[in-house]
């Protein structure tokens, strides 16, 4: 009777490390499986944090300025934002609003892998008296102003480049028109 006992408890331990063997197992596949699959937000950022250039443009049409925004990118920050389109996308238009705080719409932004560039469009409205433009909404937040930022002027165009926090960044106005302007208005010559 003690050897049949004896027997049952070497059976009872090698049941116990077989469960302990199984348990490891599973928990090891289970974490490989969670760590394979696991998808990390991206950290939070501002859209033209990192870019490389920006390239603002807004054409004129009647009561409508159609604003396009160009921000060019490294080749490994702009992989981490194809990574997170949609987050880019909310953060891009959260930025433009908050920055400009105008009324605008049509909202488009699209991502030119082959060079590198995000673009967002938008039509911003509410910025034309009838006789003139008023453009305080773009220059006040980017430190700017017409003729104190030495804007180039052509027949139908403003445009400035220049370095805007830490970013080499050009601005061009278009016009249907013959313009004429002041530190922030411009209207039809």
């Amino acid at each position: 009777m003690f050897g049949k006992l004896f027997v049952g408890e070497k059976a009872l331990a090698k049941l116990q490390i077989l469960i302990i063997v199984v348990a490891v197992c599973i928990t090891v596949v289970g974490v490989y499986a969670w760590w394979t699959t696991k998808h990390e937000p991206a950290p939070p950022f501002w859209p033209e944090e990192n870019a490389a250039r920006r390239n603002i443009e807004i054409i004129a049409e009647g009561p409508i300025l159609h604003y396009q925004e160009n921000l060019f990118w490294d080749e490994n920050r702009f992989s981490g934002l194809m990574e997170n389109k949609d987050g880019f996308r909310s953060a891009q238009i959260e930025e433009f609003n908050e920055e400009y705080n105008v009324t605008a719409n049509n909202f488009s932004i699209t991502f030119d892998e082959k060079r590198g560039v995000t673009i967002l469009k938008c039509d911003v409205h509410g910025k034309f008296s009838g006789s003139w433009y008023d453009f305080h909404w773009l220059l006040n937040p980017l430190g700017l102003d017409f003729i104190d930022s030495h804007f180039a002027k052509s027949e139908k165009e403003l445009f400035w480049q220049g370095i805007i926090d830490g970013i080499m960044t050009t601005i061009v106005l278009r016009f249907p028109f013959s313009i004429d302007h002041c530190h922030a208005h411009v209207w039809q010559k």
